[in-house]
């Protein structure tokens, strides 16, 4: 006589359980990280917008002796050219001084720990943030 033997193909409830919650408790640890590293690198595009901002006012204020904040006269053709994360403007001009800032929009305006970017006439770096000007400018 020929006993049949009997195999198990599959995984248990309990095999699929462990299995979920081990990916939940993966991803709940990566996507907050990876928001994050997002999250810094749109600053970085903010940052690099605002010293370009800079650098086209000293190039008008070499051809003008003064400051504008004219985006048409600096060659910004539209307040989110450098990212569609920041709003980068000129906030104030006069013939010896500047403040240019950059503010966050859409998904980026969560980032509390910087907000809003600027920098003036003597290259100082600012935030409106919890966070240092040296971290959030990259300089730290």
């Amino acid at each position: 006589m020929k006993m049949k033997s009997s195999s198990t193909r599959g995984f248990s409830l309990i095999e699929l359980l462990v299995t979920v919650i081990i990916l939940s408790v993966l991803a709940a640890i990566a996507i907050p990280s990876y928001w994050q590293y997002v999250t810094r690198g749109r600053r970085t595009d903010a940052t690099r917008a605002l010293q370009d901002v800079a650098s086209r006012e000293e190039s008008y204020f070499f051809s003008n002796s003064a400051y504008t904040s004219s985006p048409t006269a600096l060659g910004i053709s539209s307040p989110t050219m450098y990212s569609p994360f920041y709003t980068v403007s000129v906030v104030s001009a006069s013939t010896t001084a500047y403040v240019a800032q950059a503010v966050p929009i859409s998904t980026q305006a969560k980032d509390t720990a910087c907000a809003t970017l600027s920098i003036n006439q003597a290259g100082s770096q600012m935030t409106t943030g919890t966070a240092t000007p040296a971290t959030c400018w990259g300089s730290q």
